[in-house]
């Protein structure tokens, strides 16, 4: 093996541990929850809010 592909095999190694780490993080139980906040907002913005507009 050559240098060339040595750094290639270091390249890739790198990335497929950078990708493993996001995916990691993706589904930890830790981080769901605020992975889950952004479709519930997105869900609440389809309802819309009743206002009280009667003075008081």
């Amino acid at each position: 093996m050559d240098s060339a592909s040595i750094y290639y095999l270091g390249v890739t190694l790198l990335l497929f541990l950078a990708f493993a780490a996001i995916v990691a993080r993706t589904y930890s139980r830790k981080h769901k929850a605020k992975g889950e906040e952004p479709k519930f907002r997105m869900m609440d913005d389809d309802k819309p809010k009743k206002e009280d507009n009667s003075e008081k």
